[in-house]
């Protein structure tokens, strides 16, 4: 009965919700499905042409942008190439701040756009406009990459999640019948975990049995370990989705090897939407390419061939995102071929956020997500997270796991030393439990000595649409 119950959602109700709130969601969705079998040619000229129509309405339309362009000399009808847009500067987070009027693109109806924000989870909220056309190409890239992991409208989900600004579900009639015949969601709110609440989750899930799961990386990762240290065994899912933090070597074998489903992991912020998912072949996270263009650039600070991400939203013209640097480190994928024929690039590795780098007395940053690897195998360590109280002092807070004792600070202070390299002092403090933000997010630095916020956003978000 709830698989039948699923196809009419599936068939019936949401393509009627879909052509009547989203009435252009199916035209992208069918182009999206043809799409990203492209041959990479094919694609990057799609690219160039859906590039040039952005940048010259830019130019006639935006004050901001007109101005970049006249004092780079860029023309956009000389691009030939997708590489010519180097030559404009990166738009950061405080460019947006403070010129939200000159981005804003003149004359464009305020019946055609929608003002969105950020949640702020880095302390520096965005505010912005998106077209409300864009919802509908969003709506038709989150469906494409939720069915690469099997979940297709219509299925029960659970979402480990904490940001405000995404919870959907309310508490009267309406949003009871919404969500049983539309969003056919379980919200378990993780934005304050408190002594219990794991229990309760169990109790839910047991009485609902969803086939899949989409979560906070950390959030699913310390459910799972909860679930291990209890002798839970009967919880599981067809697919985890995991988004909004790095996941790290060995969280996706804990997280398969717990729940028995396979991990697709996502990437994605909340001013673009979905920009890489992880499909079927688990090759690396192919990039949302015919709504986005997306360039790693290098910096001399990030050893290669890793670099900032920068991305260009190609489908909203209310107030275009060009060269948007979002605050997050990647790298592509070496190997750009996937077994399952798609020809969307490929990115290899997400390593975190710029803010979840530490930065040595030298400018040097040491990648934060990745020095928590370096724990990996001390089972007397269950947690840590790293605190930068100024250049040249770190302090490391440790959540002590089982045999925790002198040996394993000693450990510590050796392992990290070669990270460290003697510019930095590294101090241990021991604590019952490390928190999350208020969104739910883990946070692997913290630093306290300066804004690391300005010019980042609240990227690994990876929201709905």
């Amino acid at each position: 009965m709830s698989e039948s119950f699923s196809a009419i959602v599936r068939h019936a109700v949401f393509p009627l919700w879909a052509w009547l709130d989203h009435p252009r969601y199916r035209a992208y969705a069918k182009e999206f499905e043809r799409s990203q079998f492209l041959p990479t040619a094919a694609l990057q000229a799609l690219q160039l042409q859906r590039l040039g129509r952005l940048l010259a309405h830019a130019y006639q339309r935006c004050p901001f942008y007109r101005q970049r362009m006249d004092r780079a000399g860029f023309r956009p009808s000389d691009l030939t190439s997708l590489g010519q847009i180097s030559s404009l500067p990166v738009l950061k987070k405080k460019d947006i701040q403070d010129h939200e009027n000159d981005l804003a693109a003149a004359g464009w109806p305020d019946a055609a756009r929608v003002r969105n924000q950020t949640g702020g989870s880095t302390g520096s909220p965005l505010q912005f406009y998106v077209d409300r056309e864009r919802f509908d190409s969003r709506l038709a890239s989150t469906v494409r990459h939720n069915r690469w992991a099997g979940l297709r409208p219509g299925d029960w989900c659970v979402e480990l999640w904490g940001a405000r600004l995404d919870q959907v579900i309310g508490r009267g009639v309406w949003d009871w019948l919404r969500n049983v015949l539309l969003y056919r969601t379980i919200e378990l709110n993780t934005s304050r975990i408190q002594p219990g609440d794991f229990a309760r989750f169990v109790t839910v899930l047991r009485r609902k049995r969803p086939r899949f799961l989409v979560a906070y990386t950390q959030c699913a990762v310390l459910f799972a370990r909860y679930l291990q240290e209890q002798g839970i065994d009967d919880i599981h899912f067809d697919s985890i989705i995991t988004t909004a933090e790095v996941l790290l070597p060995g969280q996706r074998e804990l997280l398969e090897e717990t729940f028995r489903g396979r991990v697709f992991d996502r990437y994605g912020c909340r001013e673009v939407s979905v920009i890489a998912s992880e499909c079927e072949g688990h090759t690396g996270l192919h990039v949302n390419a015919e709504a986005l263009f997306m360039e790693v650039v290098p910096d001399p600070t990030i050893p290669p061939p890793a670099g900032k991400v920068v991305v260009t939203d190609l489908f909203n013209y209310s107030m275009p995102f060009i060269r948007y640097e979002i605050g997050d480190v990647a790298r592509w994928a070496e190997n750009q071929e996937c077994p399952c024929g798609r020809g969307l690039p490929l990115l290899e590795d997400l390593q975190g956020r710029i803010t979840d780098f530490l930065i040595l007395p030298d400018g040097r940053k040491v990648s934060g997500p990745s020095l928590t690897l370096v724990v990996s195998d001390m089972p007397d360590v269950r947690q840590v997270q790293f605190v930068q109280k100024s250049r040249d002092a770190v302090t490391l807070r440790v959540v002590r796991g089982n045999g925790y004792g002198p040996k394993t600070v000693a450990e510590l202070q050796r392992r990290l030393s070669f990270y460290l390299q003697g510019v930095a002092r590294m101090e241990i403090e021991e604590v019952e439990s490390i928190p999350t933000m208020a969104s739910g997010k883990y946070r692997f630095v913290v630093n306290e000595f300066e804004s690391q916020t300005v010019g980042a956003s609240d990227a690994l978000e990876g929201t709905r649409a």
